[in-house]
């Protein structure tokens, strides 16, 4: 009989970066440092996290993180990887815990904070991997990835005898466990490659990897840090649900896979979780999430109110890996975003439309194109009639142009 496994994430930050020049947990990346990205990452996911920092003192540069530090333990100071999952492994009993049906109470998810697109899904899913095994690792590129994986308390034996003995490896370390193997076609089925071969180590990383904050990144089956997200704005009645529908048409008959997002202002009317209904009991009842399964599909339902669009993406990627993201509404978020304009109307109204639609806008460096009314781009306005006018322009009938542009876009920032 299965048991709940409580799931604790260590990020392992206690190296010197020798060949980044520089501290790779605390070196801006997107906009963050690097360390704090992966920990917001897997907090947002559910999941409670400690940070590995190194030696003790090594340790306190990372004092002003809200997260508990945990510094290596002084006989193993310096001992490298294997002594930030010891003091991970020994500190997790203090951690609130996330719960998944395995065999092994408690089991801790090891992260390395060289990976940019460290996944939370996948780790998650490798821990229901476990069974009656100490670890559960996946190979990447024929090579055991022993930080980005899920170990059980009941290697901490072994992991105390490897750090007595003259060899500090974590892949001699693992010779010591039951380890499930995961295959790369295995894991692959949950995340997309990049979250485990994507590394920061030299500074040419950071600008290959680097995702501008308005930009997106073109990758097959993205993960949720490099998800491509794109967002259609504008006031009721000006075409958004119709453009969207007619741009994931032709999206996915270009063999991309789309998700869609809809900021909804109201209350949710789905006809199904109502009052007195048995998913609504069920969420009142507490339940984390609840799902609906039809013979014409499957409905989800959160209970989190007042999402931003950056958590709505994220769990919508944590549901379903896809290639791209179509957001409609969230004016004020800070994704790229479309102004769009009614197909017919006249240059005054879209003048006046505009005049109204910007100041909800707020950032104007979100906006990467229009769609509507040409002459609106005349509108007086928090952004100047040239930004306007640069901007890219489209039709709602050029669907085909939008899908182009989209593409080349998102090519240009990978």
């Amino acid at each position: 009989m299965e048991r709940e496994a409580t799931v604790t994430v260590i990020v392992l930050a206690g190296g010197k970066s020798k060949r980044m020049g520089a501290d790779k947990a605390l070196i801006e990346w997107q906009g963050k440092p690097l360390l704090w990205q992966i920990v917001e990452r897997f907090q947002r996911a559910g999941f409670s996290v400690i940070v590995a920092g190194g030696p003790y003192e090594w340790a306190q540069r990372l004092k002003g993180l809200p997260v508990p530090v945990v510094a290596d333990l002084p006989a193993h100071e310096g001992f490298g990887p294997l002594a930030g999952i010891e003091a991970g492994l020994l500190n997790i009993k203090t951690q609130p815990p996330v719960t998944c049906p395995v065999s092994h109470v408690p089991l801790i998810g090891v992260v390395a904070c060289d990976l940019p697109f460290a996944e939370p899904n996948l780790l998650s899913w490798l821990a229901g991997q476990i069974g009656d095994a100490d670890a559960v690792v996946p190979i990447v590129d024929g090579e055991p990835q022993p930080l980005h994986a899920v170990y059980a308390r009941s290697c901490l034996p072994h992991l105390v005898a490897q750090l007595e003995s003259q060899d500090k490896s974590v892949k001699s370390f693992l010779r010591r466990l039951k380890v499930v193997w995961v295959s790369e076609e295995e894991w692959q089925k949950v995340a997309d490659p990049i979250c485990l071969k994507a590394h920061l180590n030299e500074p040419e990383d950071l600008k290959r990897w680097q995702i501008s904050p308005s930009g997106l990144l073109a990758t097959r089956h993205s993960p949720l840090a490099a998800v491509p997200v794109i967002s259609f704005v504008g006031f009721s009645g000006s075409g958004k649900t119709t453009l969207i529908e007619r741009l994931v048409q032709r999206l996915t008959a270009k063999g991309y896979k789309v998700g869609v997002i809809k900021h909804h202002h109201g209350q949710r009317d789905t006809g199904i979780d109502v009052e007195g209904k048995d998913t609504w009991r069920y969420r009142q009842s507490g339940a984390a999430i609840t799902a609906l399964v039809a013979p014409d599909g499957m409905t989800l339902f959160l209970p989190q109110e007042n999402l931003t669009a950056e958590e709505a993406v994220e769990r919508l990627t944590r549901q379903l890996p896809v290639d791209l993201i179509l957001v409609e509404g969230f004016k004020r978020s800070s994704l790229p975003k479309f102004i769009v304009l009614p197909p017919q109307m006249s240059a005054e109204g879209a003048r006046q439309m505009l005049s109204q639609l910007l100041p909800q806008i707020g950032d104007p460096s979100t906006i990467v194109g229009l769609i509507g009314q040409p002459d609106a781009t005349l509108a007086t306005s928090p952004v100047s009639p040239v930004q306007l006018a640069d901007l890219p322009h489209f039709a709602h009938d050029e669907v085909e142009r939008l899908c182009e542009f989209v593409e080349r876009w998102a090519s240009s920032r990978f």
